[in-house]
Protein backbone atom coordinates (compact mmCIF):
# COMPACT_ATOMS: atom_id res chain seq x y z
CA UNK A 1 0.00 0.00 0.00
CA UNK A 2 1.29 3.45 -0.91
CA UNK A 3 1.65 6.00 1.83
CA UNK A 4 -0.50 9.14 1.59
CA UNK A 5 0.95 12.38 0.32
CA UNK A 6 2.86 13.89 3.29
CA UNK A 7 0.68 16.31 5.26
CA UNK A 8 3.52 18.85 5.38
CA UNK A 9 2.95 19.62 1.67
CA UNK A 10 -0.87 19.60 1.85
CA UNK A 11 -0.98 23.14 3.21
CA UNK A 12 -3.21 24.87 0.69
CA UNK A 13 -6.93 25.56 0.45
CA UNK A 14 -8.93 26.13 -2.72
CA UNK A 15 -12.51 26.43 -3.88
CA UNK A 16 -13.93 23.97 -6.39
CA UNK A 17 -16.65 25.37 -8.65
CA UNK A 18 -19.09 23.01 -10.37
CA UNK A 19 -21.39 24.37 -13.08
CA UNK A 20 -25.07 23.83 -12.21
CA UNK A 21 -26.45 25.36 -15.40
CA UNK A 22 -26.52 28.54 -17.41
CA UNK A 23 -28.80 31.53 -16.94
CA UNK A 24 -30.83 33.38 -19.57
CA UNK A 25 -27.71 35.30 -20.70
CA UNK A 26 -25.66 32.09 -21.07
CA UNK A 27 -23.57 32.80 -17.95
CA UNK A 28 -22.76 29.69 -15.90
CA UNK A 29 -24.09 29.35 -12.36
CA UNK A 30 -21.81 27.65 -9.84
CA UNK A 31 -22.00 25.39 -6.79
CA UNK A 32 -18.88 25.80 -4.65
CA UNK A 33 -17.06 23.33 -2.42
CA UNK A 34 -14.18 24.41 -0.16
CA UNK A 35 -11.17 22.09 -0.38
CA UNK A 36 -8.61 21.90 2.42
CA UNK A 37 -5.32 20.08 2.88
CA UNK A 38 -4.53 20.13 -0.84
CA UNK A 39 -1.35 21.00 -2.70
CA UNK A 40 -1.34 23.57 -5.51
CA UNK A 41 1.74 23.68 -7.70
CA UNK A 42 2.22 26.34 -10.34
CA UNK A 43 3.62 24.92 -13.53
CA UNK A 44 3.72 26.59 -16.92
CA UNK A 45 4.12 24.18 -19.82
CA UNK A 46 2.40 22.85 -22.90
CA UNK A 47 1.18 19.26 -22.81
CA UNK A 48 -0.43 16.86 -25.28
CA UNK A 49 -3.82 15.44 -24.36
CA UNK A 50 -5.20 12.00 -25.13
CA UNK A 51 -6.73 13.43 -28.30
CA UNK A 52 -3.23 14.55 -29.41
CA UNK A 53 -3.95 18.27 -29.01
CA UNK A 54 -1.70 20.70 -27.22
CA UNK A 55 -2.95 22.41 -24.07
CA UNK A 56 -1.23 25.02 -21.97
CA UNK A 57 -1.05 23.96 -18.34
CA UNK A 58 -0.72 26.54 -15.56
CA UNK A 59 -0.87 24.35 -12.48
CA UNK A 60 -1.72 21.09 -10.80
CA UNK A 61 -3.91 20.55 -7.75
CA UNK A 62 -3.24 17.42 -5.70
CA UNK A 63 -6.07 16.05 -3.52
CA UNK A 64 -5.04 13.13 -1.27
CA UNK A 65 -7.69 10.42 -0.82
CA UNK A 66 -7.10 10.14 2.95
CA UNK A 67 -5.83 13.51 4.18
CA UNK A 68 -7.55 16.10 1.96
CA UNK A 69 -11.08 17.22 2.79
CA UNK A 70 -13.78 16.61 1.67
CA UNK A 71 -13.65 13.27 -0.15
CA UNK A 72 -15.18 13.72 -3.60
CA UNK A 73 -15.56 11.89 -6.89
CA UNK A 74 -13.86 14.48 -9.10
CA UNK A 75 -14.43 12.51 -12.31
CA UNK A 76 -18.20 12.52 -11.71
CA UNK A 77 -18.18 16.20 -10.73
CA UNK A 78 -16.26 17.12 -13.90
CA UNK A 79 -18.76 15.16 -16.03
CA UNK A 80 -21.69 16.84 -14.23
CA UNK A 81 -20.18 20.29 -14.67
CA UNK A 82 -19.51 19.79 -18.39
CA UNK A 83 -23.01 18.37 -18.92
CA UNK A 84 -24.39 21.54 -17.31
CA UNK A 85 -22.55 23.82 -19.71
CA UNK A 86 -19.04 24.60 -18.43
CA UNK A 87 -15.98 22.71 -17.15
CA UNK A 88 -15.15 22.70 -13.45
CA UNK A 89 -13.01 25.48 -12.07
CA UNK A 90 -10.65 25.79 -9.14
CA UNK A 91 -10.19 29.12 -7.44
CA UNK A 92 -6.83 29.38 -5.73
CA UNK A 93 -6.17 32.77 -4.19
CA UNK A 94 -7.90 35.26 -6.44
CA UNK A 95 -7.34 33.33 -9.67
CA UNK A 96 -9.91 31.05 -11.33
CA UNK A 97 -8.38 28.07 -13.15
CA UNK A 98 -10.25 25.85 -15.60
CA UNK A 99 -9.89 22.13 -14.86
CA UNK A 100 -8.50 20.61 -18.06
CA UNK A 101 -8.09 17.02 -16.87
CA UNK A 102 -8.90 14.96 -13.79
CA UNK A 103 -6.54 12.05 -13.17
CA UNK A 104 -7.44 9.59 -10.41
CA UNK A 105 -4.26 7.78 -9.31
CA UNK A 106 -4.86 4.25 -8.00
CA UNK A 107 -2.52 2.52 -5.53
CA UNK A 108 -1.21 -1.05 -5.74
CA UNK A 109 -4.32 -2.37 -3.91
CA UNK A 110 -6.72 -0.84 -6.43
CA UNK A 111 -7.85 1.97 -4.11
CA UNK A 112 -7.78 5.69 -4.88
CA UNK A 113 -4.46 7.17 -3.72
CA UNK A 114 -4.88 10.78 -4.87
CA UNK A 115 -6.45 12.91 -7.57
CA UNK A 116 -4.50 15.29 -9.80
CA UNK A 117 -6.32 18.11 -11.54
CA UNK A 118 -4.51 19.75 -14.45
CA UNK A 119 -5.40 23.45 -14.49
CA UNK A 120 -5.25 26.25 -17.03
Amino acid sequence: MLRPIPSRILTHSATLKICTGVDDWQHPTWRTINLSCVCFQTEHKTIKTREDTEVRQNGILFHDARLSKPSLDFDALQAESEANGSPMRVQYGSVDHIVLMVDSVIDDEGKLHHTEMTLD
